[in-house]
């Protein structure tokens, strides 16, 4: 079975917790996050989220009670989610929109999941007829893949409108993440033909196509003329979402990381973005550039 995306997982969790702590009242927050295979400190953020779940209202009535302040975790009025509840046909739309969008999102080798989606998504349109359409977004479709593609490190062939030249090319590329700017999104990814990282528009993609290969497991494929980038790195938290972001396992029970990559850019961004749970010691010249960034970023927030 394909890997699941983090948040499929963490649906996965939320949707298991209920009935687990219906019949696990008052286990230790420590306890339960070795059993879910999560840090405490992600477990805390996942029982906030499930705190804030509930039935239509949305008041302290209708909202699971979730109590883990003293360290061990209680829940709450859970009973009264098990009622059969009449939905309006705004709730049954959204409910349909949303199983939509989860059908987009799930692997095609998650033929047990795809099937209770279709079968829930026949039940709903029964309820209401034809009176919602969900329209399949061209972007969203085409950002799912590449996704996918990130996640599994898949090398892709893009149809790519070039606005200077005014036509369609195809590009093989090595997708890395994505990132905004401007109100656009783009694409962030080595390409083959230029031998180096380059930004594509997602607006501007036409197709997605995958080539069936897989890219080093480096941050991107090495050329000839690059030199690795070999970065010494302290984590402080979130172990599991720094090893998937770096693409490394290799973390030092002290919280020491070594790794390599081809884009100081990209290194010096994704420690910014995780910082404090990571921190970047060598080498110091980018180090430096990591202070100067997160020192702008403060500076914004001063009175």
């Amino acid at each position: 079975m394909a890997k699941q995306s983090a948040p499929i997982q963490e649906v996965s969790r939320l949707l298991d917790l209920v009935p687990f702590l219906s019949t696990h009242s008052h286990i230790s927050l420590k306890e339960l996050a070795r059993e879910f295979g999560i840090d405490e400190k992600a477990m805390a953020n996942e029982l906030t989220a499930l705190s804030m779940c509930g039935l239509p209202g949305y008041t302290p009535y209708e909202l699971i009670e979730i109590f883990f302040d003293s360290g061990f975790v209680t829940i709450n009025n859970h009973d009264a989610l098990d009622i059969p509840r009449a939905l309006t046909t705004l709730e049954v739309a959204s409910l349909l929109i949303g199983l939509e969008i989860l059908r987009e999102s799930a692997s095609a080798t998650e033929v047990t999941l795809l099937e209770k989606i279709d079968a829930l998504i026949s039940e709903m349109r029964e309820l209401i007829g034809a009176s919602i359409e969900v329209e399949e977004d061209p972007q969203s479709a085409h950002r799912v893949l590449i996704e996918r593609a990130i996640a599994a490190r898949e090398t892709l062939d893009i149809e790519y409108l070039s606005p200077l030249r005014d036509e369609i090319t195809i590009r093989k590329v090595d997708p890395l993440y994505f990132q905004s700017d401007n109100g656009f999104t783009y694409l962030v990814a080595h390409s083959h033909e230029q031998g180096a990282v380059r930004n594509f528009r997602l607006d501007r993609i036409h197709s997605v196509r995958s080539t069936g290969s897989q890219y080093s497991a480096d941050l991107i494929n090495p050329q000839p003329d690059e030199e690795k980038i070999s970065l010494s790195l302290t984590v402080a938290g979130s172990r599991r979402a720094i090893a998937e972001l770096f693409g490394s396992g290799a973390i030092h029970p002290n919280g020491e990381m070594e790794i390599s990559v081809y884009s100081a850019e990209w290194a010096k961004k994704a420690v910014i973005a995780h910082s404090p749970d990571v921190r970047l010691n060598e080498p110091n010249n980018l180090r430096k550039e990591v202070v100067a960034g997160l020192q702008n970023i403060l500076a914004l927030y001063a009175p």
